[in-house]
C-alpha cells in the first residue's frame, strides 16, 4: 500500500513540470513571431559629399535628362517658341540644346543650395510593394527635399529655386532679345510639368 501512495504521489508530483515544459515548448515558438515581423525602420544617415556630387551627376546628366529635353524642345517646337527660330531639324536642335541647357543649369543651382541650407535631394526608397500612391510621391519629389539629422520631409528651397534659375538663365544668354521676362515665367512653369512627369515616370517603374 505504501509502494501504490509513494508512486502516485510522484507522479502527482512530475505533472506540473511535464506541463509546464508542454506549455514552454508551445508557447515559445509563438513569441517569436511578432518578432520576427516587426522590422526597425532604417535609420537616416545625411549624405556625404560625394554622395551629393554622385547624386547631381545622374540627375542632370543621366538618360532622364536627355530624354526630358528630347520632350521640353518637341513642346517649344510645336509651339513654335522662341518664334525666331526656325522649324524643322536646325529649330529642334537649337530648342534641345536650349533645353538640355536649362536642365545643367537647373541641377547645377539645386546642387549648390541644396548643399548651402543642408538639403538631401535624394528619394527615400519605398518598401515593396509601396502602399504610397505614384502621384503622392512624384509631387512630393518634385518640391520637397529631406532635411535636418532626422531625414523629414520639408519644402526644398533648392527644387523651387532650380527650375526658374534655369529658366532665367537660358533665356538671358541663348533665346533672341526681348523674349526673356516671358520666358522664365513659361519656362520654370515647364519645367515643373516635366519634373512631375519624370518622376511618376520613375515611380511607376518602382511600384512594378
Amino acid at each position: 500500500m505504501r509502494k501504490w501512495i509513494a508512486l502516485l504521489v510522484s507522479v502527482s508530483g512530475s505533472m506540473p513540470i511535464a506541463c509546464c515544459a508542454q506549455q514552454k515548448s508551445q508557447t515559445l515558438p509563438d513569441a517569436r513571431k511578432p518578432s520576427a515581423q516587426i522590422q526597425p525602420s532604417p535609420v537616416y544617415t545625411p549624405p556625404t559629399q560625394g554622395e551629393r556630387f554622385r547624386s547631381y551627376v545622374r540627375q542632370t546628366y543621366g538618360v532622364m535628362s536627355i530624354l526630358e529635353a528630347g520632350a521640353h524642345a518637341g513642346i517649344a517646337q510645336a509651339r513654335d517658341n522662341p518664334s525666331q527660330w526656325p522649324q524643322g531639324a536646325e529649330g529642334y536642335g537649337d530648342r534641345f540644346g536650349s533645353a538640355y541647357g536649362e536642365i545643367v543649369v537647373r541641377g547645377t543651382t539645386e546642387y549648390m543650395v541644396a548643399d548651402l541650407f543642408h538639403e538631401d535631394l535624394r528619394r527615400a526608397a519605398c518598401s515593396h510593394p509601396c502602399s504610397e500612391s505614384v502621384f503622392k510621391r512624384a509631387f512630393e519629389d518634385t518640391f520637397l527635399a529631406r532635411k535636418g539629422p532626422d531625414g523629414h520631409e520639408a519644402f526644398s528651397v533648392a527644387r523651387i529655386i532650380g527650375p526658374f534659375s534655369g529658366g532665367a538663365v537660358v533665356s538671358e544668354l541663348w533665346y533672341p532679345a526681348g523674349s526673356a521676362q516671358s520666358n522664365i515665367v513659361r519656362e520654370g512653369g515647364l519645367q515643373f510639368g516635366l519634373i512631375y512627369l519624370r518622376n511618376l515616370l520613375r515611380e511607376s517603374a518602382a511600384h512594378r
